[in-house]
Parts: C-alpha cells; structure tokens; sequence
C-alpha cells in the first residue's frame, strides 16, 4: 500500500443508515459532497474548492468542512445568496472579479457578489445547454450544445457560429484551458479537432492545432499545465501543445501498462508530476516514465476512475463511482489514513431529470448553424421542467 496518500473519501457505503432510512425527507448537505457526479471543479476565492454535480453545488471550505447548495436547498453563501436553477450544474467559474458563473442544461447564472441573475434568453446564449466555462483576462467564454462559443465582455456578448468568419469551425466545444505562458485560449471540441486563438484584443481568428499533419480530430479534452502549455488527450494518447512550440507527444496508453488500459483524464502538479485517470487506477507520470500506480487495493474504493482536478493547495481530487477523495501533495514523511466523508442518500421524492436532449447530425455550413442553434436552444429550454 502507498504510504504517501492520504485519502479522503466520500464513500456513501460506508455511513449507509439502516434499510429503514435509506431514503430520507431532506438529506444532509453540511458534512460532505452532494454527489458522487463531479461534472466540474475549479480553485473557490477564499482557499475553498468548488465542486459542481449532479445534485447541486458543493464547496469543500479552507478548514475542511463541507457545504451543498442545489434547486431544493438554496443557502447564503461566500458567493451570496444562491439559489440554483436545477440540481444538474455542468460548469463553474470565477470571473475576473471573484463572481461565480454557474452552468446548467438550461441555462446560466451569473453573481454579483450578492445574488444571481439568470440568463436563459437566446439573444444572449443561442443554446442553453452550457458544455464549458472559461476565464481569459476579463473575458468569460461559455460554450454551448452544438452552437459554438459565447464571448461575454463587461455585459457585451458575442456569438462565434461554428461556421463563422473567424474559423472556429467547431459545433460542440467540450473543454477549454488558457495557456498562462503565451495568454491563447486552446479549445476541445467534440470530433472537429482543437482550436487555438492568441489574441483577446484586435480580429479574432481561430486557428487549427494540427501534429504531424494530423488535424487531431480524434482529441477533443484540454487541460492546464501549470509549466506552460497545455495537455491534450483522448482515450489512448495524452499530447502537450504550446503555441510557440507546437505539439508532442507525452505518452500512449501502452506506456502506462503492458495490458490495455483507457485514458480518463489528467491532471498536472505544481512538483510535475502528471496524474492519470484510468480503467486501471491512478498512475503518476514523472515526465518519461510510471512513477506511481494507485489502484482500489491502495484505498481509492474503485479502479475506474473518471474525474481528476488539482487543487491550489497541491491536492490531486479523483472521482470513482459512489466516491470522492483526493491525493496530497507528495512529501517524504506522509503516512496512509483514510477516513470518510458521506455522500448524502438521493432524496426519494427528487423529481427525475428530463433525458438529454437527442443529438442531430452535423449541420451544413453558413447561415443554417444559426436557424438550427436557435431552434435547438429553444428544444432545450422545453425540456426542463
């Protein structure tokens, strides 16, 4: 067992009450994660760390007490009073000025410090559906179901069409990551390759991130790395692009294992270690070579593991089914100690979420992005609640 982890799991099985009690009225969100469905994670303002899930929002304070807040329990919060849209929140971010932007399959809240306006008009968002959330400077970008990006600047928002001017080229963007060392915007999209735009002043201009005259079509996740650059990666492969350098290969799924295993996720340290979300557990990269393997023998409940998000005091979080925990920050003297944190029991009276709304083939190029982007926002709009 690897006596450098310590491991805070949310693990629901192991504080499940009586069979009497399994469903209850009103669940405890006051002392763990809402959800075991981590859709995204970001660093909260006040060394907090804000989580977004399947049922609600959950944030793991500074002084390791936990708080949930969803449609049902609405709470006054750090990031005032807060009342969220649904229980599905897919996106989170900070603005420039410490304002969380919240995503839904519905629409968008953006705070003020004290409360929260909702936008879930189409002149604004032209789909409700938010993929990704993103600050560059004082610029928000959203992405949006198959509509492209959405660029919000001190309340004036602008719509990049897939077929556009500027070359996005791209109809459902998934992630996003600005590269801190050149100031570019890098973005993954769905089956159309990844994006890069350099500049947030003068004409925007998408440009193709292509390896060896590859159009990486196949590679649509982007993650920071904290050295400069940014990591892509897909099922079998991870990639680091920089703007100034290019694109190069960092690992196969063959390097990590001599047996099949699938790529998940990454997620880079501030000491250079790169972590992997696999089939097969957690493996540290060191730059050429598996420096450390971390499977469900080792504490973390499951070895397929979904999620990863480095947090600023260096901790490495990982989502498995039914569970939440995270990794420290490696040092010599660190012993294995686990201990639980629950995830609440489903509340039995929640209402059922609408399925997802089905997905088209791809559109035709021009003014036909816009006409299908409008009518699908409004599709998506119909089908909540």
């Amino acid at each position: 067992m690897h006596r450098a982890l310590i491991l805070i799991l949310a693990a629901a099985f192991l504080f499940s009450p009586p069979a009497s009690a399994l469903y209850v009225e009103v669940p405890d969100y006051h002392s763990g994660i809402a959800s075991a469905g981590v859709k995204d994670a970001i660093n909260g303002r006040y060394g907090d760390v804000i989580f977004a899930t399947d049922s609600g929002i959950s944030v793991h304070a500074e002084n390791g007490t936990w708080y949930s807040v969803n449609a049902r329990h609405p709470k006054e919060t750090a990031y005032g009073l807060l009342a969220p849209l649904e229980n599905m929140v897919t996106a989170v971010a900070l603005d420039a000025k410490g304002h969380l932007w919240i995503g839904y399959p519905n629409g968008l809240q953006i705070g003020d410090g004290k409360g929260y306006r909702a936008i879930q008009d189409l002149d604004f968002l032209k789909n409700l559906n938010v993929n990704c959330i993103e600050r560059w400077g004082d610029e928000m970008w959203i992405a949006t179901g198959r509509a492209g990006l959405h660029c919000c600047h001190d309340d004036d928002w602008t719509w990049y069409k897939p077929a556009g001017p500027e070359g996005l080229g791209c109809h459902t963007v998934v992630s996003m990551a600005v590269d801190a060392a050149s100031d570019a915007l890098v973005i993954g999209s769905e089956n159309e390759g990844i994006r890069v735009l350099r500049n947030r002043t003068g004409e925007v201009r998408f440009e193709r991130v292509t390896y060896r005259d590859d159009t990486l079509r196949g590679v649509s996740e982007v993650r920071v790395d904290p050295f400069g650059g940014v990591y892509l990666f897909n099922r079998t492969m991870v990639l680091h692009y920089a703007p100034d350098t290019g694109v190069t290969e960092v690992l196969g799924a063959g390097d990590l294992s001599a047996f099949p295993v699938t790529i998940n996720d990454v997620a880079a340290t501030p000491e250079g270690m790169l972590y992997i979300a696999s089939d097969n557990g957690i493996y540290g990269w060191n730059s050429s070579a598996v420096a450390l393997h971390i499977t469900s023998g080792d504490g973390i409940r499951a070895n397929v593991v979904k999620k990863l998000f480095v947090d600023g005091d260096g901790r490495c979080w990982f989502v498995v089914a039914g569970n939440v925990g995270y990794i420290p920050p490696r040092t010599e003297r660190a012993t294995l100690d686990l201990s639980a944190v629950p995830v609440p029991t489903p509340d039995a009276t929640e209402t059922p979420l609408p399925p997802a709304p089905v997905e088209t083939p791809e559109e035709s190029a021009g003014l036909f992005d816009g006409v299908w982007a409008f009518f699908e926002g409004l599709i998506g709009a119909a089908s909540v609640g």
